[in-house]
């Protein structure tokens, strides 16, 4: 489980179960899944219960985790910090390396927020917190949807460099931000 973090507007914490009414609003939004994964919004609050396991007992070694975030003890989106599997052409550049998919060496950061919440420094105030928590974490890539100009804005702010589109990470283009320290 993710230690919990805080500044002084915002709670990183584990998922708890009473969180599944919050997750299902916050994914049955088209406005924010068209920028996740296959865009297809959640449709029944079963589910986000489904998912909350998977998001508080996550496998990953610390100082990675999935969190959500609270503001003024509400739920309003989810920080991840977790490895990113590499997949597509990278993938197949090496086919007799199949642990590139399963143990990428590589470590993601990314936010999901409320649209009731988007545009006043939630995802970049809970991504720095985060990288300052994984300050010995060397390498930290963000990805995005081509067209998602917003999260494009947060991972710039974190001081991430745009590299420009690739195909290496979950079988789709996406716009791929790193910050090295």
């Amino acid at each position: 489980m993710p230690e919990t973090l805080t500044t002084d507007r915002l709670t990183l914490r584990t998922f708890r179960d009473d969180d599944a009414d919050a997750l299902f609003d916050l994914h049955s939004r088209p406005e924010v899944q068209r920028w996740i994964g296959d865009g297809q919004p959640m449709t029944d609050v079963a589910e986000a219960r489904a998912s909350i396991p998977r998001r508080r007992d996550v496998p990953y070694p610390p100082p990675q985790g999935i969190w959500a975030i609270d503001l003024a003890d509400r739920f309003v989106g989810t920080l991840l910090l977790k490895p990113i599997p590499i997949t597509g052409s990278a993938l197949a550049a090496d086919p007799r390396n199949p642990e590139l998919a399963l143990d990428s060496p590589e470590v993601e950061i990314g936010w999901h927020l409320h649209p009731d919440v988007w545009g006043r420094g939630i995802a970049t105030e809970a991504a720095t917190r985060v990288l300052d928590h994984a300050s010995g974490l060397p390498r930290v890539v963000a990805v995005t949807h081509p067209d998602n100009e917003p999260s494009q804005r947060v991972a710039r702010r974190l001081g991430m460099r745009d590299e420009g589109l690739t195909d290496r990470y979950y079988d789709t283009t996406t716009r791929l931000f790193v910050l090295e320290r």
